[in-house]
């Protein structure tokens, strides 16, 4: 009972971090296009010293960090990574309705349905059954280590191929900037990660070089993430770019839960049909297009 309680907890708490993460993505999304069409600053002259007096940009960022972490480190903590990272996807409900009251971007048909197909994979993915106790112990066995610094070189990797298609190749730009951002953040989740399990292991002899490395991992990936998405948003409808960044946002936290830190899924066809709908939703939800 107790585990069904703490998946349940895990789950929702998850989903309000979710909220309040997307909702923050609207504020400042909401206030760029303000500086671009109401005071007439030229998007390539935008530079994130142009926010940094604006209060409703700076809550914006602030749900995007602070004001959300509370949520993810708990729910990380009952649930994991590998459970709570497509589970946060649910927050792009939250962040479509805000660009539609908000800001009035428009959707098509075709992204309605990439919603419903995404809260569909959400709740697929949750009846995957993932489990499996996250400790220090394990983190720090050969294997894990081995494979974390596999993940770590292919998120660098990932991120020198996607700015060159961003430096490269305008038509795909939007995409790679999304997809970029999302890498970033992925390196997020598996920090905090990192950080919550030296937090809750205090005693252990390298607990606090474990809990450094997770909050630098954090703190670099939330500064990068932001300069990207802020890029990404001079440039085209945050419903466009945020499809891409769930993609890398989610799948390689999933794998590092299961690589990494040794989570088990014990229904993989539903978690499996999950992921891919997500996928298949923000395939859906993107246009190229301004």
């Amino acid at each position: 009972m107790s585990e069904t309680i703490n998946l349940i907890i895990g789950i929702l708490l998850g989903v309000l971090g979710a909220a309040i993460n997307n909702f923050g993505i609207v504020l400042q999304k909401r206030q760029v296009n303000i500086k671009i069409d109401i005071e007439n600053i030229e998007e390539n002259s935008l530079k994130l010293t142009n926010f940094l007096k604006d209060p409703l940009w700076i809550l914006g960022i602030l749900g995007q960090t602070i004001l959300y972490l509370p949520f993810l480190i708990f729910a990380m903590d009952l649930i994991g990574v590998t459970l709570l990272q497509p589970i946060s996807n649910s927050g792009i409900t939250f962040l479509v309705a805000g660009l539609i009251l908000l800001i009035g971007e428009r959707i098509k048909r075709s992204e309605i349905f990439g919603i419903i197909i995404l809260i569909f994979g959400v709740i697929t993915v949750a009846l995957g059954n993932v489990i499996g106790d996250i400790t220090l112990g394990s983190f720090l066995s050969y294997n894990s280590i081995i494979s974390f610094w596999i993940f770590f070189f292919i998120i660098i990797i990932l991120s020198i191929i996607s700015i060159v298609f961003i430096l490269t190749n305008k038509k795909t730009q939007l995409a790679f900037l999304g997809f970029l951002s999302g890498l970033f953040y992925a390196l997020v989740s598996i920090s905090l990660q990192i950080f919550i399990l030296a937090l809750f292991e205090l005693s252990s002899p390298l607990s606090i070089l474990i809990l450094i490395l997770g909050i630098m991992g954090a703190l670099i990936g939330t500064i990068l993430g932001i300069y990207t998405t802020q890029e990404a948003f001079k440039k085209g409808q945050a419903i466009n770019i945020i499809p891409f960044s769930q993609i890398s946002m989610n799948i390689i936290p999933i794998l590092a839960g299961i690589f990494v830190f040794g989570q088990v899924i014990l229904a993989p066809i539903f978690f499996w049909i999950g992921v891919i709908s997500i996928i298949i939703a923000a395939s859906l939800l993107a246009r190229f297009q301004k």
